[in-house]
């Protein structure tokens, strides 16, 4: 074989190590994930991660390191909902919502919103909140949750107050206080698994709070 063949066969194979590489990222992703969700912080482990993902645990560490870079990655992928760079506000869904033409619209598309990253997120939430008080890497971790989520609500009030429909009468601090409670993952988590409200309840609860709440 030429070196010029070898070179087309490594262009060519090129992709399929790339594809086959992302996989392997994201099925380590997910079954870290699972073990986060279930387990908690201190009982899940890279070699647990590691068998559940079916790679050897020398696999996780060398693509992520340490067990707290891999919660990280996990939270991230959680929220997104894939392993893209691409943060919530640069997504389709956020465009959508800015693009809303009125206050009423604007607040389904939220809802609908925060119902898909809520699912995806709130059970992870719990693992790092619980473990942040006794762990510097995951208190960290928790502090930059709570600032993204702060950022987001005060996104949301900013499009909310910028869209016709939307009632003057009602306060800054009072949106503010309205969107902080529906991005607080413990309001997801008590009415899914202590109400026992499902994932399309949770939305039509939150679209009638938000009209209670943000519509005259």
């Amino acid at each position: 074989m030429t070196q010029k063949d070898q070179a087309s066969r490594r262009a060519y194979n090129a992709p399929r190590r790339a594809a086959a590489a992302e996989q392997t990222r994201e099925s380590i992703v997910q079954a870290a994930k699972q073990a986060f969700e279930e387990r908690g912080w201190a009982a899940t482990t890279i070699r647990s991660i590691a068998e559940s993902a079916s790679v050897s645990p020398k696999t996780v560490e060398a693509l992520f390191g340490t067990k707290a870079t891999l919660l990280k990655t996990v939270v991230d992928y959680s929220i997104r909902g894939d392993l893209l760079d691409l943060s919530v506000n640069q997504r389709d869904r956020a465009a959508a919502i800015d693009a809303a033409g009125d206050a009423a619209s604007m607040l389904d598309l939220h809802a609908s919103h925060v119902r898909t990253i809520q699912a995806r997120t709130a059970r992870v939430a719990w693992s790092v909140e619980v473990a942040a008080p006794t762990d510097a890497n995951v208190a960290e971790l928790w502090s930059q949750m709570t600032a993204n989520r702060l950022s987001g609500v005060g996104w949301a009030t900013r499009t909310y107050m910028s869209k016709a429909g939307a009632d003057p009468s009602i306060k800054r601090t009072d949106v503010e206080s309205t969107f902080w409670l529906a991005l607080e993952w413990g309001t997801f988590r008590s009415l899914t698994d202590e109400h026992g409200l499902s994932v399309d309840q949770f939305e039509r609860w939150l679209r009638e709070y938000y009209r209670r709440m943000l519509l005259a």
